[in-house]
């Protein structure tokens, strides 16, 4: 299979950098995109992106089967970026795992999951439920996670409350321990991502050893 290449961007997590990168994907998306040649080189690379809150330090996490080129970003910026370095996915039985997804169903057109209105599952039991069926398409199985929701808006296109305010969005933070299954539905998962809307920030099956 193909190469895989992480980088990560550092932001304080007390700068305003870092607290709109926390809500507004689209800007994370415009970064992000910006370090490949077109769109469509962008999506050949099977580009994915999370930005996750560590501590005192916010990290942009970018995953692509491409390495990026950060030259383009602003100094500031630019002087904050590891990588891109060659990512090997680790191996084992169980593994720690956290995935910043999008749960969603489509309903209608006889529940053809293809067809019919996509809808967000939004209880957290059923968020669980959501992921357990994608890790029997994905080659795992959960054996522990915590969820934690994420609110966020769309710069993009953005609704507003009656006050003027954006109109918050939801994700969901899933962070536990899986058990392999299919090693290879496994990585394939991680190459391509799990769940919709990858060019918001979800998507991303990042996978770390047990210590």
């Amino acid at each position: 299979m193909n190469q895989l290449y992480i980088s990560a961007i550092k932001f304080p997590a007390t700068g305003n950098a870092a607290a709109t990168a926390l809500r507004d994907f689209y800007m994370c998306h415009k970064l992000v995109y910006a370090a490949f040649p077109t769109k469509e080189a962008a999506t050949a690379a099977r580009v994915l992106f999370r930005f996750d809150l560590e501590g005192d330090i916010g990290y942009l996490y970018v995953q692509s089967l491409q390495p990026p080129d950060w030259s383009r970003l602003p100094e500031a910026i630019k002087s904050q970026v590891t990588g891109p370095v060659a990512y090997e996915i680790p191996t084992g039985n169980k593994l720690g795992f956290r995935l910043l997804a999008k749960p969603s169903l489509r309903i209608g057109k006889n529940d053809d999951p293809n067809k019919g209105k996509r809808v967000t599952v939004n209880h957290p039991a059923e968020q669980l439920a959501w992921l357990r069926r994608k890790g029997q398409e994905c080659g795992f199985e959960i054996e522990d996670c915590q969820l934690l929701e994420r609110v966020w808006h769309d710069s993009k296109r953005p609704e507003r409350l009656p006050n003027g305010s954006p109109k918050p969005l939801y994700g969901v933070q899933f962070d536990g321990i899986l058990v392999v299954t299919d090693p290879n539905k496994l990585k394939q998962a991680v190459r391509n991502g799990v769940g919709p809307q990858k060019g918001f920030g979800f998507g991303l099956l990042s996978l770390a050893p047990l210590k």
